[in-house]
């Protein structure tokens, strides 16, 4: 883009812009000084590569995938004690910052423990597909309507962050 801002204030507004927009956290006092103190050009464009290529960036945007995905740390419902999903998480965050690309980001969640048998990412790449709340009292009476509850919470997910659509509908109507 080439911007060249003359006022100081615009440079810092410009960058504390970026760095809210892409990490989510405030730039260090440091940070801002060596920012201000670059009269080099493309010294936004070298900013925002930086934080692009930061581990920060990954943890502000899986937060908006793993919404999609109901990711939470616990089982919910009544007995609302923590599981332990976190390679789920960890792996989402790893996908965004390697940039791994869209239609692999969601083979690897839909099928990542069947594509990779054997590989401990696969599996937690699949964390999708079991990341919402389910109860844990499961009972010889509840165990068919929990097994149903379950694929349909999986089926409204996919529909829902890579469809866009609601599919609730279909569990009862065809």
């Amino acid at each position: 883009v080439g911007l060249s801002l003359a006022a100081p204030a615009d440079r810092l507004t410009l960058m504390r812009r970026a760095y809210f927009d892409l990490t989510g956290l405030p730039p260090e006092p440091a940070e801002v000084a060596a920012y201000l103190a670059d009269t080099q050009p493309r010294a936004y464009e070298r900013l925002v590569d930086r934080l692009l290529a930061s581990p920060q960036f990954g943890e502000r945007w899986a937060r908006s995938w793993l919404d999609l995905a109901r990711y939470a740390d616990s089982h919910g419902y009544q007995r609302d004690d923590l599981r332990e999903i976190w390679a789920y998480r960890d792996w989402v965050i790893r996908a965004l910052n390697d940039d791994l690309p869209y239609d692999q980001f969601l083979r690897m969640q839909l099928a990542g423990d069947k594509l990779q048998p054997d590989d401990y990412h696969g599996a937690s790449a699949a964390g999708f597909l079991v990341a919402g709340p389910y109860p844990g009292q499961i009972t010889a009476k509840t165990v068919e309507r929990i097994r149903y509850d379950q694929l349909d919470d999986m089926l409204m997910t996919v529909g829902g962050s890579v469809l866009g659509l609601t599919l609730g509908c279909v569990r009862c109507h065809d």
